[in-house]
Parts: C-alpha cells; sequence; structure tokens
C-alpha cells in the first residue's frame, strides 16, 4: 500500500486535507461539520494487522505493526510481531528500517475534493444526529468507479461536529491503474462529540473503531486491519511549532 490506509480511512479519521469546502449548495449542518473537520487536527496513531496469503489461501506471513506519526519519520513504523510471536532483534532492525526510509507522499489533491458534498442526501435525522450518505463527484470516475462505494456521514447536532463514518464497497474496485484490486472494504470510526472550544473540536477517535481492507496486489493476496487509533500531533508539527516560539534557533531536519 503506497499509504499506511486508504484515503477513505484519512478522511474519515480527519486528517487536515487542504482545500476541503463546503459550498452555499451544501447542507448547512453538513457544512459546519465539514468546517470543524477542518480546523485543529493533527495526525493519527494506528495499530495495523497485515497478513499476506499463500496460494491455497492460508496465511503466509502475518505482522502487528504500530504507525505513529508523534516520533520522528526514522522511527514512525515499529513492527511488534511476526506470525504472532516477537520479532528478532535482526528482523525488526531489518523491516523497520526498510519501512521508515520510505519518503513520505506529499498531499498534492485532497481525497475529500473528490466528494461531491453539495449532492450529500439526507437519509435519517433525530433531534439529535443527521445521517448523510455522499457520493463521489463525477470526475472522480477517473481515478476510480465511484459507483463501487458508499460513504456515510453523522453529523452530531449538539457539537455540530461529524460523529462517524462509515464506507463499504458495493463490488470489486480496480485502482493503482489496474495493478491493484480492492475485493473488500468496510471500516466503522466514531469520533467523539466535541464543541468549538475543545482541541480538536470533533474530539478523539472512539475507542472499537475499526478499518479493514482486502486487496490483491500483483496478483497476491493481502489484507490490513486498523484499529487503536489514537490522535496524536506529529513530530513534523511539534518541530513547526518550536521554530515558530524560537525563530532564532537554527532549523532542524526532519526526520
Amino acid at each position: 500500500m503506497p499509504r499506511p490506509f486508504p484515503f477513505l480511512i484519512l478522511l474519515a479519521l480527519g486528517f487536515p486535507w487542504p482545500g476541503l469546502t463546503a459550498s452555499a449548495a451544501t447542507p448547512p449542518l453538513l457544512a459546519k461539520a465539514i468546517e470543524q473537520l477542518n480546523s485543529g487536527f493533527d495526525d493519527i496513531a494506528l495499530t495495523q494487522r497485515t497478513k499476506v496469503f499463500a496460494d491455497d489461501g492460508s496465511v503466509a506471513e502475518e505482522r502487528l505493526e504500530r504507525y505513529d506519526p508523534a516520533l520522528p519519520d526514522h522511527q514512525r513504523w515499529r513492527l511488534l510481531e511476526v506470525d504472532h510471536r516477537a520479532p528478532t532483534p535482526e528482523e525488526r532492525q531489518k523491516w523497520e528500517t526498510k519501512k521508515n526510509n520510505k519518503p513520505r507522499k506529499k498531499v498534492v489533491k485532497s481525497p475529500a475534493e473528490y466528494l461531491d458534498l453539495d449532492h450529500a442526501l439526507l437519509l435519517r435525522e433525530t433531534p439529535a444526529s443527521a445521517l448523510f450518505e455522499v457520493n463521489f463527484r463525477p470526475d472522480a470516475a477517473r481515478l476510480i468507479a465511484v459507483d463501487k462505494l458508499a460513504v456515510l456521514i453523522s453529523v452530531d447536532k449538539e457539537s455540530g461536529a461529524i460523529s462517524h463514518i462509515a464506507a463499504t464497497l458495493r463490488e470489486p474496485l480496480r485502482v493503482a491503474l489496474g495493478l491493484v484490486k480492492i475485493t473488500d472494504l468496510d471500516f466503522d470510526v466514531g469520533l467523539t462529540p466535541g464543541d468549538e472550544e475543545s482541541t480538536p473540536p470533533a474530539g478523539e477517535v472512539r475507542s472499537g473503531s475499526t478499518g479493514r481492507v482486502a486487496l490483491s496486489k500483483f496478483g497476491s493476496p493481502m489484507e490490513f486491519r486498523w484499529s487503536d487509533f489514537k490522535r496524536v500531533q506529529s513530530f513534523r508539527r511539534t518541530q513547526e511549532a518550536a521554530a515558530a516560539n524560537n525563530p532564532a534557533a537554527p532549523p532542524k531536519a526532519i526526520r
């Protein structure tokens, strides 16, 4: 996978994507929630369980990994288990060196820009919340088959913040120029209701939030599961804040 989790999960976890804006045509409640989504978010630490399957369907390799962007880049990935056992020092060093040496990809265009917020459909409304179905913009069809994805966004009326995002895959989907075939996708992410005074406004990721994607990469079946989400301030943001507070200090390399 080019990133630790697919872009739908990045959206669900409230990453501070630039350019995610709501127009006048967006339902007002959803527009306010999107505004809060853009405010005060940092990065997400999580646990990833990776499975690589053999041709007969058995598990050929299984790893438990932890991603924590609060750490410097050369430490952000840690190998916790290999095939349900503690890794040897050699295994850990080899895997972590390879994983952490991969350069971060720059975000050129926000994945959320592909969402058709203006035509969000209100599915259900109660005195406490509203549930919207949000489809993808037609121009996103150049990258993905938008009709194969379903995204549901719940908004907490009291806080005005997004409280829950769920997504499923209606049928298999090819991405990365057809080199990767996503065969199953399911995630269920809740955010604790916050308010405009809290940081971040939408609160923390709820305990029990999970994500899963099954795919075939170059013909090899794989599965990724995510859990134990924790909102953190990224190491990069910490460095930037320190530099802003002490402009006379020489800049430090961000690793």
